[in-house]
């Protein structure tokens, strides 16, 4: 499902720049650290050539590509290669999820629930944590 919405959500920048893509293939693999999870996605797409497609594939790495409930960073297109008037490309991508709207300031996303893993605390939910005045 992860890999699912990353691809929906490159789709509609694509098409919302005029670009056509048609996937071929798609995975995303969950990575955790010790403040965040998230997935880490590669697809490969086709395209036509033109300079539609050139200016978006330009403009990836700034592009805001939205998914509810996650950050895309590193968007970027890792190899591509130029068949007659169409060319393929891998595009990889890293999400951070950034649910901070839960009252464990992060920790029950629709993912984790659904599988009863916890993510630990952001740093974010740390600097909203209240003071222990006590000390």
């Amino acid at each position: 499902m992860i890999a699912r919405r990353f691809e929906r959500a490159l789709l509609r920048d694509a098409v919302r720049a005029g670009v056509s893509l048609v996937v071929e293939h798609g995975r995303a693999v969950a990575w955790h650290s010790a403040t965040f999870s998230g997935a880490r996605h590669e697809l490969v797409v086709s395209a036509a050539t033109g300079s539609t497609l050139d200016a978006w594939l330009t403009q990836l790495p700034t592009r805001d590509v939205t998914i509810p409930g996650q950050i895309v960073a590193d968007l970027r297109v890792a190899t591509h290669a130029r068949y007659g008037e169409r060319v393929m490309l891998r595009i990889e991508g890293v999400t951070v999820a950034c649910d901070l709207s839960a009252p464990e300031c992060g920790a029950a996303s629709v993912r984790a629930r659904s599988d009863r893993r916890m993510p630990p605390p952001t740093p974010a939910c740390n600097d909203a944590a209240p003071r222990d005045r006590t000390r």
